[in-house]
């Protein structure tokens, strides 16, 4: 495996790790209770929010309305994004 490959095997879990924090975050916030202990459907729908706050705030970078970055979510989501494009970064090498 190359440096790069290890690299962005690295980030990767980076990601999924950024990722399951947001969820915990928002799990918490919305008492759901824990991820670790949803039933499929409860985490399914639980990851297509997630999914949605994760869009909603890179569309708001886009048009130029920075997030609130003084809250825990959008602090969480502006991570993930920087490890987002650490791995963009490495695959265009």
């Amino acid at each position: 495996m190359s440096d790069v490959d290890n690299q962005l095997e690295k980030l990767q879990t980076k990601l999924g790790a950024k990722t399951r924090e947001i969820e915990m975050l928002v799990a918490e916030e919305r008492h759901l209770g824990d991820p670790n202990a949803m039933q499929t459907s409860d985490y399914t729908r639980l990851r297509s929010y997630v999914e949605e706050l994760i869009y909603e705030w890179q569309e708001a970078v886009v048009r130029g309305a920075e997030p609130n970055a003084d809250t825990a979510l959008n602090r969480l989501i502006a991570e993930r994004e920087e490890i987002e494009q650490q791995i963009v970064e490495l695959q265009v090498r």
